[in-house]
């Protein structure tokens, strides 16, 4: 239970700075291909983040090269922003 409250944790320290990156994107409508590739890269990063943390499959130093990975994808987008 503490690992998924944790997973949960980190989650929502990087989901917020990247929604509202990817909704400054739809405002001034540049979309690429980068945008496009960083969303799919960030659910995925994410989804194999909270898979790692859960179960303690993920140790040192994957997870968090995972949990680096989400925050190089909101660097991109802000770059594309």
């Amino acid at each position: 239970m503490h690992r998924a409250h944790r997973a949960h944790l980190n989650l929502l320290e990087q989901l917020l700075p990247f929604a509202i990156l990817v909704l400054i994107m739809d405002r001034v409508g540049g979309y690429s291909a980068l945008t496009f590739w960083t969303a799919i890269a960030f659910f995925w990063l994410r989804v194999a983040h909270a898979i790692g943390m859960i179960t303690g499959i993920a140790k040192m130093p994957v997870r968090p090269l995972l949990f680096t990975g989400g925050w190089i994808c909101c660097l991109l987008m802000a770059y594309s922003v």
